[in-house]
């Protein structure tokens, strides 16, 4: 660095140090005298002005060029003509926070701080400029404090009022989840009532049907008044069964998949049940029932499995002549359990085929074929499959499909 003394250009620099803030409360004539202590120094391009952790020892202020204050790689701000950097080591020895090089050919003028405090000693009014600027920076940071104060009380206020928010969720979640488990326990209580229902009401309902049919073949010369009696409590079974058949409804009991309890499900032993609770309903009709069946554990639900199986056997025997038969047959392929039902009643048309689970029609004889309906519903929502396939005359098949 080169530094050179001049005297001509005083007032010019007397302009430049009102500038700097410890100099602002300073009268003019007092900041002439301080600018004839100013050094001019210029600095090549990428020479250092001082370096992080040098002695503070002056002031500077840039008279022309540009300049970097950096940590390292890290650039912390660029300063340019007018600026000021180093004010402090006017007062004290602290060494630098930071390295100071030029980034162009840049002329800085320097106020040792040697030559600050020999001309304190002799001028009073400079020191009490200083003074005043100093104790107005001391204001300023009192304010600046009270008002960080002010807002610290305001932010953890807000804190606490957040945290009495945060438990009082805390509470209403355990609530939610106290009522979703009480809910739980009403969709399981739900769901053993539905069995119950399907269990103990269908078999003997499905068995008076099958003796209401047989009666009113057997009598179908009957006198007038006893055809009545017969058509009344056939139409009064009808009824049942379709009241029946709307409690195990889908749609009304809101049942989703959520709502199922996926267990693992022995179906050899459900199908084995199932054809003992139909023992006298198919002695009635005199319908032969073979079992084929192999050890297969499917996941889903007992009680809409046994629904499901129910509607299809209760279906078979409805629509089966008596002296005839109805096949059941289990195995595994693929990853998934195959049931089929199968009877040898009057079948499907090809018609009644394309819409029979979604407006299921009656063949043959009037009856109640909502079941289909809940049927595909069940299976469905306990990621099931059921296919039908019919011919008329030659009998019709049901097969389900859950995963093992």
């Amino acid at each position: 660095m080169e530094i050179s003394s001049f005297s001509g250009e005083a007032a010019h620099h007397a302009d430049l140090l009102s500038t700097v803030s410890i100099f602002s409360e300073t009268e003019p004539a007092i900041l002439e005298k301080i600018a004839g202590l100013l050094r001019e120094i210029r600095v090549k391009k990428s020479q250092q002005v001082f370096g992080k952790g040098d002695q503070g020892d002056a002031m500077f202020i840039v008279k022309s060029g540009r300049l970097k204050v950096h940590d390292g790689t890290h650039v912390l701000s660029r300063l340019e003509a007018g600026q000021v950097f180093g004010e402090y080591a006017l007062f004290d020895n602290e060494t630098r926070s930071a390295s100071v090089t030029a980034e162009e050919p840049s002329v800085l003028l320097a106020l040792p701080q040697d030559d600050f405090y020999a001309l304190l000693a002799d001028k009073k009014d400079v020191i009490q400029g200083v003074l005043r600027k100093v104790i107005q920076r001391i204001r300023e940071m009192n304010e600046l404090e009270a008002k960080l104060a002010k807002s610290y009380l305001k932010i953890q206020k807000q804190k606490n009022e957040i945290g009495e928010q945060h438990q009082s969720i805390l509470e209403k979640k355990k609530e939610l989840e106290k009522k979703n488990k009480d809910l739980q326990e009403l969709n399981r209580e739900k769901n053993q009532l539905i069995s119950f229902v399907s269990h103990g009401l269908r078999n003997p309902l499905t068995s008076s049907l099958c003796v209401i049919d047989l009666l009113e073949e057997e009598m179908k010369d009957c006198s007038g008044e006893m055809k009545q009696y017969i058509n009344l409590i056939h139409s009064s079974l009808r009824r049942m069964n379709s009241l029946i058949n709307q409690t195990l409804d889908i749609d009304t009991i809101q049942l989703q998949r959520s709502n199922i309890r996926t267990d693992r499900v022995d179906l050899f032993s459900l199908l084995k049940e199932l054809k003992e609770s139909f023992r006298y309903t198919l002695s009635l009709k005199k319908l032969n029932i073979h079992l084929d069946l192999e050890k297969v554990v499917a996941r889903g639900d007992k009680n809409f499995m046994y629904v499901v199986f129910d509607n299809l056997l209760s279906n078979a025997i409805k629509f089966s002549p008596p002296n005839k038969n109805i096949y059941i047959t289990l195995t595994s392929k693929d990853g998934k359990a195959k049931i089929t039902i199968r009877d040898e009643g009057p079948g499907i048309s090809n018609h009644a085929l394309m819409t029979l689970f979604d407006k299921p029609e009656t063949h043959d004889r009037p009856s109640d074929r909502s079941g289909l309906l809940i049927t595909r519903k069940y299976v469905e929502a306990m990621n099931g499959e059921i296919l039908c396939e019919s011919r008329p005359h030659e009998g019709t098949s049901f097969t389900v499909f859950f995963e093992i």
